[in-house]
């Protein structure tokens, strides 16, 4: 497969996108991913894919008939080569959505490449006609502007950053690592720099290397956004442009970018079995995402104060705000965790006036479940840590069965690993009593207080008056 991007008229935020094909036969379908992994709702892409056509080696038209929303039927009538050529709209700023203007074009793969049915294995070429002094920086191989991908899912997993964006360059454990900068802020880059090669540093231990040749951050600043979405050896993040030079903001991006990146093991490599292989053209169903993301957003606290990064003070503050946030949830005594996963396409992303009420976040009280597991573990001589390794160990790279987090578990718990999942991912039962003896075990004590105003996030004692 061999793809070619360009876009000559920036302002107008359109990609213009051709895909050249050898020995396509008689029938070709093509289509368009209609979610993006790591990001679980389907985003229609195929609404801002325009003007699709079709010729052959020597030019002639061929036809192009639209099957449904996101799939096309390519007659190539026996042709020895097929080019098909159409146009992107891309004017979100997202990290799950491509945006072009005058400044930059951010790309993500799900959204503009057409995929070819039954192909999706064979390597991906792209080449990239850029406006002059504009560069990319991706994840891909190659380059400067020609890449290579093994096959469709690394297509889609690598977005790319195309303009001036400024480029930062580390090393950690022996591996290069680059930033890529679009707009402007407040962030002290070269600090930055070298918190996140910490951050490296402290997975890369952990699991015991790095599963990457060279990995690359994108970084957008630009207005009061936030936002981050995991790749298999790239990052995208959105942050404000400024208030970011206040030290709790800052430690807040740090932990953003924590998150992201432990994702390259936790949801990447090791991921929920039924979203093994990626079905782009539907909704792929687990009730395992209060692990992948909450564990994730528990660990992204840890690893800040285990790098070094933030003090032990703020790892226990944290986790107070997050209990606070729960206690106001009435929804954690309707929905139980695992179903608030199963239900993410349809809840997470689509919140309303009532979520409050209805639902829970995965990421809330699963960073709350992973807390609680810790502790349990603790008390029987093991931790997390271990729980984590464990499954990076025997489900990598088949997935994580539906039950495959109890039957771990259950080596340390025995029988209570059961009844303890049954609490507090598959039930709505308050999840304060199976913290408090943790907690006591290791010295801290779970305390409760009467809110000063409706701005009070809770996570530290009342001061003394």
């Amino acid at each position: 497969m061999r793809y070619r991007l360009s876009c000559p008229a920036p302002a107008t935020h359109q990609l213009r996108l051709e895909l050249e094909l050898e020995r396509p036969g008689g029938d070709v379908e093509l289509y368009l991913p209609v979610w993006t992994p790591g990001s679980y709702l389907v985003r229609e892409f195929a609404r801002h894919v325009e003007g699709v056509t079709a010729a052959d080696g020597e030019g002639r038209p061929l036809p192009v008939e639209r099957l449904d929303k996101h799939r096309f039927l390519l007659h190539a009538g026996g042709a020895a080569a097929a080019t098909v050529r159409w146009q992107v709209y891309a004017a979100e700023l997202t990290v799950r959505t491509s945006h072009v203007d005058a400044t930059h074009a951010h790309v993500v793969g799900a959204g503009v490449f057409l995929a070819v049915r039954g192909r999706e294995g064979e390597p991906h070429r792209l080449a990239l006609e850029l406006p002059a002094g504009w560069e990319a920086a991706t994840a891909l191989e190659g380059g400067p502007v020609e890449f290579t991908a093994a096959d469709y899912d690394e297509l889609c997993d690598s977005p790319l950053e195309l303009g001036t964006h400024r480029l930062l360059r580390f090393e950690a454990l022996g591996r290069p690592h680059q930033l890529a900068v679009w707009g402007r802020g407040d962030l002290d880059l070269d600090r930055l720099a070298g918190e996140l090669a910490r951050i490296v540093e402290h997975w890369g231990a952990f699991f015991g290397g790095l599963p990457y040749r060279r990995y690359l951050f994108v970084l957008h600043l630009a207005g009061g956004g936030r936002g981050g979405l995991e790749h298999a050896a790239s990052a995208s993040i959105l942050l404000p442009a400024t208030g970011l030079a206040d030290p709790a903001r800052h430690l807040d991006a740090l932990g953003l970018f924590a998150h992201e990146y432990l994702h390259l093991w936790n949801v990447k490599r090791l991921r929920p079995a039924t979203l093994v292989p990626y079905d782009y053209g539907r909704e792929q169903y687990t009730r395992l995402l209060w692990w992948f993301e909450g564990a994730t957003s528990y660990y992204e606290q840890l690893c800040l104060t285990r790098a070094g990064l933030a003090p032990a003070e703020r790892l226990l503050r944290e986790l107070g705000e997050r209990l606070t946030a729960l206690a106001r949830t009435p929804g954690a005594a309707k929905l139980p965790v695992a179903e608030a996963s199963l239900l993410a396409w349809v809840k997470l992303y689509r919140p309303d006036e009532d979520s409050a009420n209805s639902g829970v976040s995965y990421y809330l009280k699963g960073e709350l479940v992973a807390l609680a597991l810790d502790l349990r573990l603790r008390r029987e001589g093991s931790s997390l840590d271990w729980l984590l390794r464990e499954l990076w160990r025997r489900h990598v790279p088949g997935g994580v069965p539906e039950d495959g987090i109890e039957a771990v578990l259950a080596e340390r718990l025995g029988g209570e690993a059961a009844a303890l999942l049954g609490r507090l991912v598959h039930g709505t039962a308050p999840i304060w009593p199976d913290l408090e003896p943790g907690l006591a075990a290791i010295g801290l004590r779970l305390g409760r207080r009467a809110a000063r105003d409706a701005e009070d996030r809770g996570g530290v004692p009342e001061p003394p008056a």
